[in-house]
């Protein structure tokens, strides 16, 4: 039987990566696809947008960054994106230019995207800003805040999702993946050096490694919890 791989947020992480493909074995016909934010943060960015132009990706929010801001000279970026960008081409920008920002995957009941969706709204109709940044949202209210910074009243999109697709998702950095009803996040901060997950379809099996990063921000207290049982770095 033919898998579906969905891998979180690598962030730089290319050898991570490598042993999370070859610890997975996958074979000519699975499909495998990147939930977004390839680049920034970790050591190797190039390295990983090259390695998902060979199977699929949806856009995540540092990939758009790039393109809204390829225009601008390195000393105007940040300086982790200055790094980023120094290693990128035209070719990556234009690849970041070209991602969609879904893949369905209608034969599993699913969707991937990077940051999820707005509760309540088809997938056909989530706004760009959603799927790309939806974090704590209030319906109807549009705006969504970061955990740390969410009102009162405000909650994790996932806990309202209600369906019908199940949502794979990364860009909040959890304590662990979560593996829910309609949502599933596997971005465990790789970066940071946390894991790197990705789960294995028709079976809905995670499958992790160890990251070869320093311990920085995943080894403070996960303060906010998001879902029942699963806390996020904010």
């Amino acid at each position: 039987m033919n898998r579906t791989i969905v891998i979180g947020d690598l962030h730089g992480c290319f050898e991570e990566a490598l042993d999370l493909l070859d610890r997975i074995g996958p074979s000519k016909d699975d499909r495998i696809i990147f939930a977004g934010d390839l680049v920034d943060r970790g050591p190797m960015p190039r390295a990983c947008v090259e390695l998902a132009m060979q199977y699929e990706c949806v856009l995540g929010n540092h990939e758009e960054k790039h393109v809204q801001q390829r225009k601008r000279p390195l000393r105007d970026l940040l300086p982790d994106h200055a790094r980023t960008r120094a290693e990128l081409g035209d070719e990556h920008l234009s690849y970041f230019a070209s991602l969609p920002l879904t893949i369905a995957l209608p034969e599993h009941g699913a969707v991937v995207a990077h940051a999820g969706a707005f509760p309540g709204v088809a997938m056909t109709e989530q706004d760009r800003y959603h799927l790309l940044h939806v974090q704590c949202v209030r319906p109807p209210e549009r705006k969504s805040f970061w955990p740390s910074k969410a009102p009162v009243g405000y909650s994790f999109w996932a806990t309202q999702w209600a369906g019908p697709e199940r949502v794979i998702f990364g860009h909040t950095v959890l304590d662990k993946p979560f593996v829910g009803e309609h949502a599933v996040g596997l971005d465990t901060g790789c970066a940071h050096g946390g894991p790197l997950t990705a789960i294995v379809l028709p079976d809905w099996k995670l499958v992790s490694v160890h990251s070869r990063q320093p311990r920085t921000k995943t080894a403070r207290v996960a303060a906010y919890e998001v879902m029942p049982g699963v806390r996020c770095f904010s």
